[in-house]
């Protein structure tokens, strides 16, 4: 069976990405075959897992893509056989052509968006990259996540009306802006491995949706 491959895109940068598709593919990575590729040239994601304890590894292989541009489909479709799960994180701009090209062969594209007027606008662009792709691309669906949102504060009005404005539905699962997220950066692992039980709950109900999707 070939492997589900989600992409974690937003043409906008800091929204919180690569946290996500570390996370998710670290924790995924626990109980299943797992491949993370880094397609950003800043290499976030490849840092991030080299930077664990030799006694504690990341729990996903991780691969630099970050110099391969328009043929990326290509390279991750040697990998679909050898994986249950790929994913990928893409660069922040939209009109890279990595980002387009792995859209061919993705299943689920994810887009994590800060739950604020500007991020939301920031975001819209990726939705008609989105939308060309489905049309060669007819197993590609798409999902928002509303990403790192403050815990004392609820999505504002303008916000969740802007999110309607969508062509796809956002995820019920919010992910929260957390310490656990940083800390789990430092040293190259995932919340799991942590003392912080909503962070743990964020993902795994996160990533329980995911596969209800796929």
């Amino acid at each position: 069976m070939n492997a589900k491959v989600i992409l974690v895109t937003n043409q906008k940068g800091g929204c919180g990405k690569t946290t996500l598709a570390v996370n998710l593919a670290g924790v995924i990575g626990i109980n299943s075959k797992v491949l993370l590729i880094d397609g950003d040239p800043q290499g976030s994601a490849s840092r991030w897992a080299v930077s664990c304890s030799d006694d504690k590894p990341f729990l996903a292989a991780v691969m630099s893509l970050a110099n391969v541009t328009d043929k990326v489909n290509r390279e991750i479709k040697k990998y679909l056989a050898d994986y249950d799960y790929i994913f990928i994180d893409c660069p922040p701009a939209i009109d890279n052509n990595f980002t387009a090209s792995a859209l061919l062969i993705a299943d689920l594209a994810l887009i994590p968006v800060i739950p604020s007027p500007t991020d939301l606008w920031a975001a819209l662009g990726i939705q008609k990259l989105i939308r060309n792709t489905s049309e060669i691309n007819e197993k590609l669906q798409a999902r928002l996540v509303a990403n790192m949102c403050q815990s004392n504060a609820t999505i504002s009005k303008e916000a969740l009306e802007l999110i309607n404005e969508f062509e796809y539905e956002k995820f019920e699962t919010n992910i929260y802006q957390r310490t656990a997220y940083r800390q789990a950066a430092a040293f190259g692992g995932t919340v799991m491995d942590l003392d912080n039980p909503k962070a743990k709950l964020e993902i795994t109900a996160l990533i329980n949706e995911i596969k209800k999707i796929l």
